[in-house]
């Protein structure tokens, strides 16, 4: 803490001018530390300058402009440490005009440039090594992204050794692109501090000429022959706040200057200038211009010339015209540009208690330190303020005020409307002030007068909704936990209650005050938040499961912001510790053998937010990402407290056994499936001795009488898509069995759209995310928002495409092939066209979809195999061109002793197609379908995981396409196709997941 305070100490006496070298040497020791306490310090000077603007009193004014003075001198200290890189050449001009060397590492050569007479010129040296000739810096140049046209050899630069350095000079027209691209950050290695500040000056150049800040000119030379002139019109940067400009002749490397030795300010102003007058020129040349006179012999023909001319060709015209016309452009250029003037300062104060905006005008006079305000650059009016009426009768300002006050008056004739007490005091309606506020203060701003006003925000106030709950004595805790509440608006930070809503909706400009800025409310969002408030008048009280669905957004407030649930009940406490759950990972416990990932301890977490706070959740693990180590774990950590019920596809009863005895071999396992089976007295004995029972679905329903007889710790539904159809047999049945927490587990809660997570969480939660239809309409069927407004409260959701999961994971490649179908496949496949077309035509409804379903479904069997169709005995070779494919496929994967799954969702053809690649490769290949009983199915399954070198399993898609760990193989092939991706995707991840080291290629 010491050193930071010290390095406190060394920022303030930089920002106030009187640094030591040692303040200077203790900010350069560490640098990127320095700017970081810099930032800080900063941001702190932003947040009292903020925080003092709304208190009152004679002083405020001193005060603020005190604050401002204070952030002013920090920005102004970071733009001096940190307009540029740490200079690799000490930029110093000797008395002999040598350059100065001592920063730049022996051996080490950049690019850098100089100006001289209006064009940049480029050379390449370094200390201690030979200046670079004129081919290595084309080379050079190219590196960097240097223009390849252009340029033209210039007289060399003298280095401190006293060789001259070749070099090479470009018009700033044909250097602009690139200057600006280095001077916004483009810069690549090589380039040299003096040709970054030329790119920081070209940036400076571009913003003024995209704001306007420009003035024309007429520049008169006289001709090399003859006795008459040329006139050109000239485009010169209207420097309106010198702050900028000075700070960059600052910044200045002296390289920049190595060949004129011209002052740091005047080459700063010249480059800037150069800059706006390539811009401008060259924005000239796209316009199509009349033709000009002769000679300009009037002031018309004078006007016409250079309106044909604004691009800077030179024109003839008369010598005195042209000298007088030169001059009055100088003299009403100076009248914007000239800070030597006297300044008129126009104020706008904020509207108090009665809603009125105060204009009023000074003018500023004397140059002491006495501030009664701060510019429009944000810096302190230095001088005193006497207000226009009083000056100007008093004649404090001269004629020059007087002329100040009538071009204000031009610009902003409001002022002299009839009615005012005074002149430069006027009252201003709310549309009137932010008028003056988004057009007058900027137009007054660049054309030199001085405005101090309120801050705005262009930026669009987003309303919400704002619930705040308040506990109701005497009430139930939980889920059905009544609240009292209230309801309000929100504008960002700007509460308005149902009154001052109404208030604001009948003013012609509804303006708040929002985060120190006056902000315009959009009319369409009052009226929205008066119907939401209106709709909600009537509710003064509502149970924790209501306001937990408002909070996660499950309920629709018509607002863009939607809405903001603050207060004290039960769902606040519920989104703390779900946010407190995130925030603390745990570790796995003891009796847990293994590793989990860091996102499956967040989800560890997660679940233990759950099973304290009595409530269900759907652990959503993309496939492969090891939900089931995950739920191992918490059971683990639970152990003792009652027993758990998992229900899984049948496919997957064996892995969960077995990764239970894996990962958690202390717990005792129970699997209730089979003709085997207890009965239900036997079962209730056994349960005694069991902390996990495993059992399928179609299981579970048969015996729910039984399970239901139990009320478990946790229910675990592995798969859970199994119940996306509520209404299904299955998802009935299940909601009797009761427990303390529901878990679902699915790698896919959203296959066919929102209804399907709606089935899931509804189970897991009953009733508390409201109807089906509402949830469904509320997520507007957008998936990804579903999912983002649930994620860490009642569902757990992590990708593969997030990049923490992803890099612990290997590669995929996806491959797509396309096959030729044999002549016979082709016949058959025209046969069932005719056929559906002759059949179908005079069919309607039900009949005519069945039909066609029908034809899909035998075309998809063609397309496979002709024997997949029509179920012959010949042999397989050569009728298919997919199966030809396929066979190529294996033979590779089996070249590179490596293993395949194929995937089918034809149980009969996959059968076939195994005991084909058996003969063709002649290694075993086994058919993985649900007419096998989970005892071979499981032998199957082990065997292929634990045999080394190649080989290949086909599976049903339906039976094998999900909870299988089959990462022994990393390929993977899709041999016909299912009409929902996420199925597919399902079956892929059985290769692609948790345990799998090689690239998977599906």
């Amino acid at each position: 803490m010491a050193e930071v305070r010290q390095l406190e100490a060394a920022i303030w006496s930089i920002a106030d001018d009187r640094a030591s070298a040692d303040d200077l040497a203790l900010f350069e020791i560490d640098e990127t530390r320095s700017l970081a306490v810099l930032d800080r310090l900063i941001g702190d000077a932003e947040e009292d300058l903020a925080s003092v603007r709304d208190i009152k009193g004679d002083e405020r004014d001193q005060v603020v402009a005190d604050f401002a003075d204070t952030l002013k001198s920090l920005h102004r200290t970071a733009a001096r440490l940190r307009p540029l890189p740490p200079s690799p050449i000490l930029a110093e001009l000797d008395d002999d005009d040598s350059i100065s060397w001592e920063y730049l590492e022996p051996g080490e050569v950049q690019l850098q440039a100089s100006w001289s007479e209006g064009r940049v010129v480029v050379w390449a040296a370094g200390r201690g090594t030979e200046p670079e000739p004129n081919d290595a810096l084309a080379d050079r140049l190219e590196a960097v992204g240097g223009p390849p046209n252009g340029w033209q050899v210039h007289p060399g630069v003298r280095l401190p050794s006293g060789v001259q350095a070749d070099a090479i000079s470009i018009s700033m027209r044909g250097a602009l692109g690139w200057l600006v691209a280095v001077g916004g950050g483009q810069a690549a290695a090589g380039v040299g501090a003096s040709l970054l500040w030329l790119g920081r000056a070209a940036v400076e150049g571009v913003r003024l000429a995209a704001q306007g800040a420009i003035v024309p000119g007429l520049r008169v030379t006289a001709r090399r022959e003859g006795n008459g002139i040329d006139a050109s019109v000239r485009w010169l940067p209207a420097f309106l706040h010198r702050g900028a400009i000075d700070e960059l002749a600052a910044a200045m490397p002296a390289t920049v200057v190595a060949i004129e030795g011209t002052a740091g300010h005047t080459v700063t102003v010249a480059v800037v200038s150069a800059v706006v007058e390539a811009i401008m020129s060259e924005a000239a040349e796209r316009v199509e211009l009349k033709a000009q006179p002769p000679t300009a012999k009037s002031i018309t023909d004078l006007g016409d010339s250079m309106l044909a001319r604004i691009d800077g060709a030179p024109f003839a015209a008369d010598p005195s015209l042209a000298r007088d016309m030169s001059r009055r452009f100088d003299q009403w250029a100076r009248s914007v540009t000239d800070t030597a003037h006297p300044r008129l300062v126009v104020q706008l104060e904020a509207p108090g208690a009665g809603g009125v905006w105060l204009m009023s005008v000074h003018l500023r006079v004397g140059n002491g330190k006495q501030s009664n305000g701060k510019q429009s650059d944000g810096t302190a009016v230095k001088g005193k303020l006497i207000p226009i009426d009083e000056a100007l009768r008093a004649q404090e300002g001269s004629r020059a005020a007087l002329a100040e006050w009538t071009r204000l008056g031009r610009i902003f004739p409001a002022l002299g409307r009839a009615g005012v007490r005074a002149r430069g005091q006027l009252a201003l309606s709310q549309d009137e002030a932010w008028d003056f506020l988004t057009m007058v203060g900027p137009t007054l701003v660049a054309t030199g007068f001085d405005v101090r006003a309120p801050q705005i925000s262009r930026r669009k106030a987003t309303p919400s909704l704002r619930l705040f709950a308040e506990e109701s004595a005497g009430s139930v805790v939980g889920a059905h936990q009544l609240s009292n509440v209230a309801w309000s608006v929100l504008f960002d930070d700007v509460e308005l209650s149902a009154g001052e809503v109404a208030r604001l909706a009948k003013q012609a400009r509804p303006l708040v005050h929002s985060r120190g800025k006056w902000v315009e409310l959009d009319r369409v969002d009052l009226e929205k938040a008066a119907e939401a408030l209106a709709e909600r008048e009537s509710t003064t009280q509502m149970t924790g499961a209501e306001i937990l669905r408002h909070s996660m957004g499950l309920d629709s407030s018509g607002l863009a912001g939607g809405i903001v649930v603050q207060g004290q009940s039960w769902a606040n406490d519920v989104l703390q510790r779900a946010g407190e759950a995130a925030a603390a990972p745990v570790t796995p416990p003891e009796g847990f053998v293994g590793e989990l990932r860091s996102y499956q301890t967040e989800a560890l977490s997660w679940i233990g937010f759950l099973d304290a706070a009595e409530l269900g959740g759907c652990l959503a693990l993309d496939m492969g990402l090891g939900k089931t180590p995950t739920v191992l774990a918490h059971l683990a950590r639970t152990a003792g407290n009652g027993t758990t019920l998992v229900v899984a596809p049948a496919a997957v009863v064996g892995n969960w056994a077995a990764e239970a005895a894996r990962f958690a071999p202390g717990l005792r396992v129970l699997v209730h499936h089979g003709m085997s089976r207890s009965e239900a007295d036997q079962f209730a004995a056994q349960l005694v001795d069991a902390d996990i029972v495993i059992t399928t679905y179609a299981t579970a329903v048969r015996d729910v009488d039984m399970l239901a007889a139990t009320v478990w710790r946790t229910m675990v539904l592995d798969e859970a898509q199994a119940i996306k159809n509520p209404a299904s047999d299955t998802a009935q049945q299940l909601r009797r069995i009761g427990a303390h927490t529901r878990l679902a587990l699915t790698g896919t809660p959203i296959e066919n759209g929102v209804a399907d997570l709606w089935s899931i969480l509804d189970f897991t939660n009953p009733g508390l995310i409201g109807p089906r239809a509402s949830f469904v309409a509320q997520m507007s069927g957008d998936s990804e928002s579903a999912l983002k407004a649930l994620n860490g409260i009642l569902l757990f959701r992590r990708t593969k495409t997030e990049p923490e999961v992803a890099a612990q994971l290997p590669d995929k490649i996806d491959e797509l092939d396309h096959c030729t179908m044999t002549p016979e496949q082709i016949g058959l496949y025209q046969a069932v066209l005719d056929d559906l077309v002759l059949n179908v035509t005079n069919e309607l409804g039900e009949k005519k979809e069945g039909a066609i379903l029908a034809a899909i479904t035998a075309l998809k069997q063609i397309c496979n195999h002709p024997v997949a169709y029509n179920d012959d005995d010949q042999p397989l070779a050569g009728r298919s061109g997919k199966l030809a494919r396929l066979e190529e496929i294996v033979e590779s994967v089996f070249a590179a002793g490596e293993r395949v799954l194929i995937f089918t969702h034809f149980a009969t053809w996959g059968r076939r197609l195994a005991d084909h690649l058996t003969t063709v490769t002649g290694t075993p290949v086994s058919c993985y379908d649900g007419s096998l009983s989970r005892t071979v199915r499981d032998k199957m399954i082990a065997e292929f995981q634990a045999l080394e070198g190649p080989g290949a399993m086909v599976l049903s898609l339906k039976a094998g396409g999900t909870g299988l760990n089959l990462t022994n193989a990393n390929h993977v092939v899709l041999y016909d196709r299912w009409w929902n991706p996420a199925v597919e995707d399902q079956a892929r991840d059985r290769a692609w997941r948790i345990g799998q080291s090689k690239t998977v290629i599906s």
